[in-house]
């Protein structure tokens, strides 16, 4: 199995595993949310009613200031072990005093920090010990925004697990649902695509929609009282608002990535989509920075961004003329978004808003794993496509074989079977090792030895000989022998050498054919005292060849050649061979066999 099918066979198991842990947290929240410990008529709670509510106007914030006071019922009903006065509170400060103990949330107290100055969507849960049944407890609360300015909250004692499994959960079974779907599901979709051998495009497509779906889920989760709840320990809880709140935007702007990647042409060329998307991560990274240098406030901010978003949706879709699955995918993106916001906005939770996660959901099974199945598919046929080019250019090689030298040859051999027999003997043998060669590099699918691309060479080189005698003369220095080479590559080099010299009357000629090693790679040199010839002359019948061999040399084993000619001083062709690549072979029943010229 190879590196890549091992890749994508992991990342399809560790997905599946994901995928699969999704579904069972799924149904375990559905059949038994929260995994309820406790019957109806255990543990009863109360819900405390302020005996006084004093309010007064303070500088900054909301303008308004509320204590409430109460006493904590007698220990005999209420304040059992694990009790705790528990208040849910959105972008609100509190002060909690009971006798003279104190809790605080304001950010002007020692030890406490916000990013802003908001904590958030956070539960504030005081333990109720019973020594305090009887007391007075006073509870001030700063509104920090108007939009939360007239929230009267709802001030339980309640053991902390009887609060989750019993109220909170089932209210927000729903939307957590679909939220832990939404991120399992597209977790499981970008780690998917990541270990497949699509096309950067298409990767980049099926990674936005899982992203997107990912941020989605989190953005969700960050607002549900149950999660939050769940996360009351060491003031986490506060920051998952900002988590929640920087995963709106950066789902905002992938969404505008997908958007601008979902048109059937290539997206660079969408101009204004692009800018759009500049524009988008610009703004973003602006409102993140802004934040936490505590310039402005990120709640200030959110809908603004959402509404200007929405402004750069609408630019892209209108840069060009769109397509049904655009106009399928934005109308739906914005109408259940813009309805789970005003849900938020009206009742101050996620809980009553699942409009957008049930679309978002939906259409990552249908058009995310269509992505993917619409992209493997485009896979193979290019695949198929760029096997069947590459087995054409491979029997273009092979026409490239011209029969003039076997005519030349059998032509010499007639005329020595009169003269000298044992000659003709020698030359037939020499052919015979030659055309062996040739014929089986037509049929070879991987790079050959050394040893066997010398044999060849020298066999040619000897009947060659017979025709040249004395003007021809090869000198061999071979210091690395122990390599791997595309077959057909040294001799074509030699037969150029002879063909462009001694074949136009030109001599005599020597050859020098040097092997070494260098920096890990195998080196080849053919070096010639023929005429030579210009470089820059491409169109060259010499280049031709030269070309031939470099194509499979790079195809094969990553190899490269280098030419250095000049004319009346000879040339020099050098290659060199990576020795620590795994060999490449050409698919398909045939292989090059080019003669240079």
């Amino acid at each position: 199995m190879n590196e890549n099918r091992k890749k994508t066979l992991y990342s399809w198991l560790a997905a599946m595993a994901v995928f699969l842990l999704a579904v069972l947290l799924t149904v375990l929240v559905f059949v038994n949310p929260g995994f309820n410990r406790y019957a109806n008529a255990v543990n009863p709670y109360f819900i405390l009613k302020p005996e006084q509510v004093q309010e007064e106007a303070v500088p900054d914030y909301a303008g308004v200031q509320r204590t409430y006071t109460f006493t904590l019922p007698e220990a005999d009903s209420a304040t059992t072990t694990g009790a705790r006065l528990t208040v849910y509170l959105r972008h609100t400060l509190a002060r909690f005093t009971i006798e003279d103990s104190t809790y605080t949330d304001e950010p002007f107290e020692e030890g406490t920090d916000y990013i802003g100055k908001t904590p958030g969507n956070y539960w504030v849960s005081i333990p109720v010990r019973p020594i305090y049944a009887g007391k007075t407890v006073r509870v001030t609360l700063v509104p920090v925004y108007e939009s939360v300015r007239n929230e009267e909250p709802v001030f339980m004692i309640i053991t902390r697990d009887m609060h989750l499994n019993m109220i909170e959960l089932p209210k927000d079974r729903v939307v957590l649902i679909l939220s832990l779907l939404a991120v399992t599901a597209g977790f499981f979709l970008c780690l998917m695509v990541l270990g497949m051998p699509l096309g950067a495009r298409d990767k980049q497509r099926i990674f936005c929609l899982g992203a997107v779906t990912v941020t989605a889920g989190i953005w969700k989760l960050s607002a549900l009282p149950s999660i939050l709840l769940v996360l009351d320990y060491a003031n986490v809880q506060k920051g998952l608002w900002f988590t929640g709140a920087s995963c709106y935007i950066l789902m905002l702007v992938l969404s505008l990535q997908l958007f601008t990647s979902m048109r059937e042409e290539d997206p660079s060329g969408n101009r204004t989509g692009m800018v759009c998307f500049y524009m988008a991560v610009g703004i973003a990274s602006i409102i993140l920075i802004l934040q936490l240098t505590r310039v402005a406030e990120l709640h200030d901010m959110l809908i603004w961004f959402g509404i200007g978003m929405a402004g750069l949706h609408l630019i892209s879709l209108l840069g060009q003329k769109p397509s049904r699955s655009e106009l399928l995918w934005l109308l739906p993106f914005f109408l259940t978004l813009g309805a789970d916001l005003a849900v938020y906005l009206i009742t101050g939770t996620m809980r009553r808003a699942p409009f957008f996660l049930i679309w978002i959901v939906l259409n990552l099974f249908f058009r995310g794993f269509g992505f993917v199945r619409s992209a493997i598919l485009k896979e193979r046929l290019l695949r198929k496509q760029e096997q069947e080019i590459r087995d054409t250019r491979v029997q273009a090689m092979i026409n490239q074989i011209r029969p003039h030298f076997i005519y030349n040859t059998l032509t010499s051999v007639y005329v020595l079977c009169r003269e000298n027999p044992e000659l003709a003997m020698q030359v037939i043998q020499d052919f015979t090792t030659y055309l062996q060669h040739n014929f089986s590099a037509i049929s070879a699918t991987d790079p050959i030895s050394f040893t066997d691309e010398l044999s060849h060479t020298k066999a040619y080189v000897a009947v060659e000989s017979l025709r040249y005698g004395d003007k021809l003369s090869v000198e061999y220095e071979l210091d690395h022998t122990a390599f791997r080479l595309p077959p057909l590559t040294l001799q074509p080099l030699v037969e150029n050498a002879i063909k462009h010299c001694l074949g136009k009357g030109i001599g005599p000629e020597h050859i020098v054919i040097r092997t070494w090693t260098k920096n890990g790679n195998a080196m080849i040199s053919v070096e010639d005292d023929g005429p030579g010839f210009d470089p820059k002359d491409t169109d060259s019948e010499i280049h031709v060849g030269l070309k031939n061999v470099e194509e499979r040399l790079e195809l094969m084993c990553g190899g490269s050649l280098e030419i250095r000619s000049s004319i009346g001083k000879g040339t020099l062709v050098t290659i060199s061979i990576p020795q620590n690549r795994k060999e490449k072979p050409i698919s398909g029943s045939v292989q090059d066999s080019p003669e240079i010229g």
